[in-house]
């Protein structure tokens, strides 16, 4: 077996085999790249880029969610910057932001415990 066959009930794809896709309501600003397989059952693995000086509103999801940048960086809020090597985990419901790239914009994979959800109000719980 060659390192790129995967066994069964595994899968391996290559980032450069996909296409970045607009975000529609923030065209020119946020693009994606959805690795799972289906965006209702997962699993939800997907790369984000932001374009330089994009900022991304408050907000929460209904799931946990991890970040690990891959070029730039993105300031958050009171947490501050997070830059390549870093891991961010947020847990679910928890109300953060905003999110604004770096001058030279930002990219990152986040994945998601479940479908992410986006929700701008603050949870009832905050």
């Amino acid at each position: 077996m060659n390192a790129l066959t995967a066994p069964p009930r595994t899968h391996i794809g290559r980032s450069d085999d996909l296409p970045w896709v607009e975000v529609a309501d923030r065209a020119g600003q946020v693009q994606v790249k959805f690795h799972g397989e289906d965006r209702e059952v997962g699993p939800w693995v997907m790369q984000i880029r932001f374009a330089p000086g994009y900022h991304e509103p408050p907000h929460w999801h209904d799931h946990d969610t991890v970040y690990i940048p891959t070029r730039g960086a993105m300031n958050i809020g009171q947490e501050g910057w997070v830059r390549v090597g870093d891991v961010r985990w947020v847990r679910a419901g928890t109300y953060y932001g905003p999110e604004a790239a770096g001058d030279e914009g930002c990219e990152f994979w986040l994945i998601a415990y479940g479908p992410p959800g986006y929700h701008s109000d603050p949870p009832a719980s905050a």
